[in-house]
């Protein structure tokens, strides 16, 4: 009996110590769960001057050690940004707010946000931003010619290239405070054409509707400040090379038709 009862004592024990290994075994294998970063948006597509945000959520059930937010362009870190291009953070959540800019015009910008819990263990999650040059931009960066002004005087006649040679090498030059000059070229207007009157309209200030659909351009007759003008261009589609407009002319007053004439605007350095 006393032999019995010291067998089922030692099995037990056995049996004890081997669950005890092997619950302690499962808790040293078992992976601990890394952190996660959530981004409120993965892309922002926009003009110079936008701002695009975005919110990072973290969450990270073993502690959260910090939160870095690494800015690139393109595939390079920019140095520029927080401390060698990394800003380092302790929050579970945060909202980063980016004003675009010409840098992106050539390159997309990045944000990476990357969690590393207290265990050494990270997430990341990335944020990307594609920059189109907004009309303002453009203005103001390059001077601007015409290339072609198509139109018509009867609603019977075809649309055909109206620019004059004295026209073609006119340029304007847009100011980011609001003013704009008119440079006439060496060519000058002789015997007849719009040309004539070179100087005859002096440019004061243009200016551009919310969403740059409309670009307004006010003058003054140079003999007589009261008579104010206003010229108006819709803006149908515009890069970093060209501007293609539409501006309506009413030439009633020759016996011709109102119209929609366009205008190809081309960039030059300034």
């Amino acid at each position: 009996m006393k032999y019995t009862k010291f067998l089922h004592l030692l099995v037990a024990g056995l049996l004890f110590a081997t669950v005890f290994l092997v619950s302690s075994c499962k808790d040293k294998d078992d992976p601990k769960p890394a952190p996660t970063v959530t981004l409120s948006d993965a892309t922002f597509s926009g003009k110079i001057g936008d701002v695009a945000t975005v919110t990072a959520t973290v969450v990270a059930p073993e502690g959260l050690k910090e939160l870095r937010v690494t800015k690139y362009l393109g595939t390079a870190v920019d140095p520029n940004f927080g401390t060698n291009g990394t800003e380092v953070l302790t929050d579970l959540s945060h909202s980063h707010d980016y004003e675009l800019s010409a840098e992106g015009l050539t390159t997309p910008v990045r944000f990476n946000f990357t969690a590393e819990d207290n265990e050494g263990q990270t997430g990341s999650a990335d944020f990307i931003i594609t920059t189109e040059p907004s009309a303002s931009y453009l203005l103001t960066t390059f001077d601007w010619l015409w290339k072609s002004k198509l139109g018509k005087c009867l609603d019977s006649d075809p649309e055909t290239e109206q620019i004059l040679d004295c026209e073609k090498d006119n340029y304007y030059s847009f100011n980011a405070d609001g003013t704009y000059t008119l440079n006439f070229g060496a060519v000058t207007g002789t015997g007849g054409g719009t040309c004539d009157f070179d100087g005859f309209v002096v440019p004061t200030t243009w200016s551009l509707n919310a969403n740059e659909s409309e670009l307004t351009l006010m003058s003054v007759n140079a003999f007589d400040p009261a008579d104010v003008r206003s010229e108006v261009y819709s803006l149908t589609d515009f890069n970093t090379s060209s501007i293609k407009s539409t501006q309506t002319i009413d030439l009633t007053v020759f016996g011709c038709v109102v119209w929609d004439w366009k205008f190809d605007w081309s960039a030059q350095p300034k």
